[in-house]
């Protein structure tokens, strides 16, 4: 499947299937037990998996993280259906001696034939600890690098490594073997003949109807969902807005939001319920023209606190809009904390391997010290040290002289647009549009630009607000037609454009 369509769940969805659907279920299957596979049962999980993903839509930056992401959903809900197999093997004995089977899905289920002992790995393998087994089944059937092993498991390369290690040598141990090379390859090629004996159903009709089910039925209470949402986005434009206008007195720095306790972490929020939801955060990408920093302001599921939140979103959330794009393609944020004026990020080994330069990758930690300044506040004092898997040797840069700051005007784009997001929607009425233009710049000028009509139907310049070198706050509020239809909203300074496609309903 070509990349440019990645990014939209009604070719995606048939594509994974077309291309994932037989090795993904033969994973299941062997994760779930890989001495008793069962075929039924994986094919069960991985289409729900597959439907799951198309309902929640989540955002890919390229084909291998859709594909990821479907293997790391299948290896987490693997997890919680691994079978007993030492219970398998008594109830498969006492069915046997009261004449009946004791498969509990003889269509589906693949017992490997062990006339010779020839199957004797996989039963010790089904012996291990899920969290021993499960390495060594990806790794070795899937054929995944330890990096893609790592996002599997949601587990660090050191950690992936170090299990790797331990059930060689506990598989070495149960089976009197002194090899652990000639046991991995024996090992590899018993899960492959296990793996190509399963063959999975034609559950494409299935699959698609109940993804079509899954959005009809958001449809019905999404219309009751649309009204929270918008409450949502109402509160988040609110803090938006009230945060743009604030005087220069009141805030160091305009690219700065939220807030942490002394001891780096988010405040959680009276009572008992943990935040779903973090609002406002700062995301930083690159443009495409001109390879700057440009920030787009989300609301994105909390992971963890506020810091954790923007620094993943950073590894993996992909922009909004076409003209943005990212130096990150993925990998783990091991650990994110604050002490002081210093911001610890420890990422994963696998976060770095798309950089193939220097300057690729100090672009790439700008990203990083720019989000993670902004989710602590008061950006421009904080220092932020990176960390590979505990290590200060980063990749092509080896260990830094000093922890990263923040670069400066010469590495910010002229004009950030934070309301609209590109692909927003919007109902008549007015509609306000906001963000930041460097100081020394004009202000912008605005048109709405009907795309159907071919023109522009409205047209001005923006009303600015209160300075924070070196920025200058801007705000418009623009009137929406009536025809419904995909509009523009087009800033310009100079040669500079920013051009957000928003939908009129």
């Amino acid at each position: 499947m070509s990349d440019e369509r990645f990014d939209d769940r009604q070719f995606w969805l048939p594509a994974l299937y077309q291309e994932q659907w037989v090795p993904m279920v033969r994973l299941a299957a062997l994760l779930i037990s890989p001495a008793h596979p069962d075929l039924a049962g994986a094919e069960l999980l991985v289409r729900d998996e597959l439907v799951v993903m198309y309902r929640d839509d989540p955002t890919f930056h390229s084909w291998d993280h859709v594909v990821s992401a479907l293997r790391a959903n299948v290896t987490t809900a693997a997890r919680g259906v691994h079978l007993d197999d030492t219970a398998i093997r008594d109830r498969s004995q006492q069915g046997t001696a009261a004449g009946i089977s004791g498969d509990p899905a003889p269509r589906h289920s693949a017992r490997p034939e062990d006339p010779d002992g020839s199957s004797e790995l996989l039963w010790a393998l089904a012996g291990l600890p899920h969290r021993l087994r499960d390495v060594l089944v990806i790794k070795l059937y899937a054929g995944t690098r330890l990096a893609e092993t790592a996002d599997a498991l949601g587990a660090t390369r050191k950690v992936v490594r170090r299990r790797r290690d331990r059930a060689l040598a506990e598989l070495c141990r149960i089976c009197d073997r002194s090899d652990g090379d000639e046991l991995e390859e024996a090992l590899q090629e018993q899960l492959k003949q296990a793996g190509d004996r399963l063959q999975p159903g034609d559950f494409r009709a299935e699959v698609l109807d109940l993804a079509r089910s899954a959005r009809q039925r958001r449809s019905h209470w999404g219309q009751r969902l649309f009204v929270v949402l918008v409450l949502v986005a109402a509160l988040a434009a609110g803090y938006g807005l009230s945060w743009l206008w604030t005087m220069p007195g009141d805030q160091a720095d305009p690219s700065s939001s939220g807030a942490v306790t002394a001891d780096g972490q988010a405040p959680e929020p009276s009572g008992s319920t943990a935040i779903s939801t973090q609002e406002g955060v700062e995301v930083f990408y690159l443009g495409r023209s001109d390879g700057l920093l440009y920030r787009e302001i989300r609301n994105l599921p909390n992971v963890g606190d506020r810091l954790n939140t923007a620094v993943t979103a950073v590894l993996s959330v992909a922009p909004l809009d076409p003209e943005y794009t990212s130096s990150w393609s993925g990998g783990q944020v091991n650990a994110a904390s604050l002490h002081g004026d210093r911001i610890t990020l420890d990422l994963s080994q696998s976060a770095f391997a798309g950089f193939h330069s220097q300057h690729q990758e100090e672009t790439a930690i700008q990203q990083l010290v720019y989000a993670a300044t902004a989710a602590v506040d008061n950006g421009e004092n904080r220092w932020v040290r990176i960390l590979v898997d505990g290590s200060p040797n980063l990749p092509l840069i080896g260990k830094p002289q000093a922890d990263f700051k923040r670069g400066g005007a010469s590495v910010l784009g002229p004009m950030w647009v934070d309301s609209p997001l590109a692909g927003a929607t919007a109902s008549g009425g007015l509609l306000t549009i906001s963000g930041l233009v460097r100081s020394s710049l004009a202000a912008p000028s605005w048109q709405l630009y009907s795309v159907s009509q071919r023109k522009a139907v409205a047209k001005g310049t923006v009303a600015t607000g209160s300075q924070h070198s070196p920025w200058t706050a801007w705000q418009q509020e623009v009137p929406l037609p009536e025809t419904a239809g995909e509009y523009q909203v087009i800033l310009t300074i100079g040669r500079q454009q920013a051009i957000k496609t928003i939908t009129v309903k």
